[in-house]
């Protein structure tokens, strides 16, 4: 019975430590820089550490804060699909940017227009 869940199950949070995170997003970016400038520097390592680096950065940008929720969570599912199906269609066909990117805008545009309209009606709370 050593695998048997512990008798209360509900569920627990994992804290992460944030600025751990950036502390090793930092430490691969410069480590891949100082790689970069030494003379018999393996290419593959270079290009490991600063990717880490990179991708480490992001996810600590995206960690939620003490003033802050995550970055993600707000997200709706409809937007999550919209962006991966958006970065597939790029991926397998980059032509696709030159049909989309106006059209991004123009919907860009016009949300903030319509979001802006509605400014001066009441909050709906005084509704009821």
């Amino acid at each position: 019975m050593a695998n048997s869940p512990p008798a209360n199950s509900e569920s627990t949070k994992v804290e992460v430590n944030r600025p751990l995170v950036g502390v090793i997003a930092l430490v691969c970016v410069v480590t891949s820089v100082v790689l970069e400038f030494l003379p018999d520097a393996n290419e593959m390592w270079v290009a490991g550490f600063r990717r880490a680096g990179v991708m480490t950065g992001a996810i600590w940008l995206a960690l939620p804060t003490k003033n802050r929720a995550a970055a993600w969570a707000n997200v709706s599912p409809w937007t999550l699909i919209g962006v991966v199906g958006g970065i597939v269609a790029v991926a397998a066909r980059p032509r696709v940017l030159i049909f989309f990117v106006p059209i991004l805008v123009a919907l860009a545009i016009l949300g903030k227009v319509l979001k802006g309209r509605g400014a001066d009606r009441p909050g709906r709370d005084s509704w009821k």
